[in-house]
């Protein structure tokens, strides 16, 4: 005799967040410790505000960043890592809410996860976000920043060109949740007979 647990995830739920959703975590995970992982090479090779080359139009310039982005709202660090987390928490709720569905819209929001996972770390760990890519008058930035720049941009596109014209359409035809979606559709839709 077998016991069945009492608390299970939903076969549509774990197909959205670890089917479907693994290659999406895996690209946010490598934009963050890619994030990461430049940053702490930067810290160990540059003092603040000292540039390699010293001139030019691209040179890596060690900075501090205690606003958002280009420099705006200068000082407001724990404001901005509030904001941080309800971004994040709205990525998350909007790739739930999505079912999935687009790839475009998950490589968007991977994007855009991956970078704010990365400055919020900086934030907890140093108060500020550690940026160091100098191209010419662009304000200084870092590998998040640049993630969640790629990211928007994808975002825009979704909304733009990718958003589908029926909410089945981009339904696969083997997952779960799928299935479950197009059998309740079908009944809906099935006259009663007589």
């Amino acid at each position: 005799m077998s016991v069945k647990p009492s608390h299970r995830i939903s076969s549509g739920a774990f197909d959205l967040w670890v089917r479907r959703g693994w290659p999406i975590w895996l690209l946010a995970l490598t934009v963050f410790i890619a994030d990461q992982i430049t940053k702490q090479l930067i810290l160990r090779w540059l003092q603040y505000g000292e540039s390699w080359p010293a001139e030019g139009f691209l040179r890596f310039t060690l900075a501090r960043n205690t606003g958002a982005a280009f420099g705006i709202f200068q000082g407001q660090s724990f404001i901005l890592s509030i904001v941080a987390i309800a971004a994040i928490g709205l990525i998350l709720w909007l790739y739930h809410a999505s079912g999935g569905r687009s790839l475009l819209l998950r490589l968007a929001l991977a994007f855009q996860l991956g970078g704010a996972f990365g400055n919020l770390l900086d934030r907890f760990m140093y108060g500020y976000v550690v940026d160091f890519v100098d191209v010419g008058p662009w304000p200084i930035f870092n590998v998040a920043d640049s993630s969640i720049s790629v990211g928007i941009a994808l975002l825009v596109a979704y909304v733009v060109f990718g958003q589908p014209a029926d909410s089945g359409s981009q339904e696969t035809s083997g997952c779960a949740t799928c299935i479950k979606a197009r059998e309740a559709r079908a009944t809906r839709l099935t006259p009663p007979t007589l």
